[in-house]
């Protein structure tokens, strides 16, 4: 038997892609390299955010018009079936549905019954890369969010079975991701911690860099004095993904968020305080129901104080089944996509003057991946998007940081 699978967004879905074929392969089935060429088809799905979801129904509506054809089954794997089932059935009936459960995939194809872990066998999408789960599911309840629907309460894995893998990963690959819903929460429900975690992995020897996913604010002030000490370390990549979501506390209330704009900016100036390189990554909601033009401009303040490195902003959307959904003053779809534009050019120009202060530097990058428009793409210990045209793949290189762009810097190897 044949299959093909394919996959679409956060790091934490990437996971569940390379698990479920390496879970397939494992017991006995091809996994086939294009749709045409299978006897099933199986696509696991994003629905964050209602142009995703877009997305996603239309890239269903092709393959189940090509699974017609072929007279084979689709399965739409993930968190579309668990957020919005109906939208799926609106395309067909005949598309069987699975939510992000791989022992209910499993029982599907007639195979033993496994769950998702971390030391499952896993094809990589990136050969340089291995991307480990540490828990899933999350704390919050955020009144936006629909993932909790998908994804339940926090289930963390033990730091005796995230560490067996992450000795198998590092023997295979010099970059290993850290990935959860919440990065945060991680342990809180076994009595375990992402500071003991780390501590744990970075006790393994080796030549690696290691990066850890997003943490809430609220989660990080709990730990933040035990945990910037552990990025002394220079095989972890100082990185940090920490939400705003919006710069008014009115806002971050109504949104359930549990920290103040001023949680936020303490963080902010504490990492850069020890760690002046590091890389801070945020996201922000344009348009969130009630949001006043004077709440707006407080997040574009914020931004403008903190001048983060990477900003996803993101077009409120109601979400099935959310709090937000059903609350008035909602904002008109002109105006929410008037205020991301509007975030989108600020935050560019941010970015760029960010990455202007690291021309002419040296920098020490690990690269792992093909540039999609050339050249080849490392990471600097900062974790900075660094193009070269030298073919470096899996290997760490001395570069001089040449030119900066809004997105990426350009560098050439030095000579050694």
């Amino acid at each position: 038997m044949r299959v093909f699978v394919e996959g679409y967004g956060c790091s934490l879905n990437k996971a569940d892609t390379e698990q479920i074929r390496g879970f397939l392969a494992a017991n006995g089935i091809r996994i086939s390299k294009t749709p045409e060429k299978s006897d099933a088809i199986i696509i696991n799905t994003c629905a964050v955010k209602k142009p995703t979801e877009t997305r996603m129904l239309n890239r269903i509506r092709k393959l189940h018009a090509l699974a017609q054809k072929k007279g084979i089954a689709l399965v739409v794997f993930g968190c579309l079936p668990a957020i919005n089932s109906a939208a799926i059935a609106q395309v067909s009936r005949e598309i069987v549905q699975i939510p992000p459960s791989l022992e209910k995939l499993a029982e599907f194809l007639g195979l033993p019954r496994e769950e998702f872990s971390p030391c499952l066998p896993q094809q990589k999408e990136n050969r340089f890369v291995s991307i480990i789960p540490i828990a899933r599911g999350c704390l919050g309840r955020c009144a936006f969010c629909c993932v909790r629907q998908a994804r339940g309460d926090l289930k963390s894995y033990s730091i005796k079975e995230i560490d067996a893998r992450f000795k198998q990963a590092i023997k295979e690959t010099p970059e290993v991701w850290l990935t959860g819903q919440d990065c945060g929460c991680y342990g809180a429900d076994i009595g375990a911690s992402i500071v003991e975690l780390l501590r744990e992995l970075l006790s393994n020897k080796g030549d690696f860099r290691v990066r850890v996913g997003m943490i809430n604010p609220q989660r990080m002030l709990k730990f933040l004095d035990e945990y910037l000490p552990l990025f002394e370390d220079e095989r972890l990549y100082r990185f940090f993904h920490i939400p705003l979501q919006s710069g008014s506390n009115a806002v971050l209330k109504a949104m359930n968020r549990n920290y103040t704009k001023e949680d936020f900016l303490f963080l902010v100036k504490q990492i850069r305080k020890k760690l002046p390189d590091a890389t801070i990554a945020t996201d922000v909601i344009a348009g969130f129901p009630g949001e006043t033009e004077a709440q707006f401009g407080e997040t574009a303040s914020v931004l403008r104080a903190v001048q983060p490195d990477v900003v996803n902003v993101s077009k409120f959307g109601a979400r099935p089944g959310t709090v937000a959904a059903k609350m008035p003053c909602q904002v008109g779809g002109r105006e929410v996509k008037r205020r991301s534009k509007a975030l989108a050019v600020l935050c560019r120009q941010l970015s760029l003057e960010r990455n202007k202060r690291l021309v002419g530097t040296a920098q020490r990058i690990l690269v792992a991946e093909k540039g999609k428009k050339g050249g080849f793409v490392g990471r600097s210990l900062s974790y900075k998007h660094v193009v070269v045209q030298k073919n470096l793949l899996g290997k760490f290189a001395g570069v001089k940081i040449k030119r900066a762009f809004a997105t990426h810097l350009f560098g050439s190897p030095l000579k050694e």
